[in-house]
């Protein structure tokens, strides 16, 4: 494999791993994160984010795009 070939081989990789996350895989590894901060502790429990669909839902009819 010659080196002008190897470059855009490698860049077109890296660039369509960009692809593969999405707000919904970040924002459910936040739930995640703050599920895992919360057990064992003392505090009382924390109903913790909503689901990404109810949290879409609610987003949606806040943004100013609906007014």
């Amino acid at each position: 494999m010659t080196f002008k070939t190897l470059i855009p081989l490698t860049l077109f990789t890296a660039l369509s791993g960009c692809g593969l996350t999405s707000t919904q895989a970040v924002y459910e590894e936040i739930r995640a994160q703050e599920r895992a901060k919360a057990v064992g502790t003392s505090a009382p429990p924390h109903p913790g984010l909503p689901r990404y669909d109810q949290y879409q839902k609610e987003r949606s009819v806040l943004s100013p795009e609906n007014r």
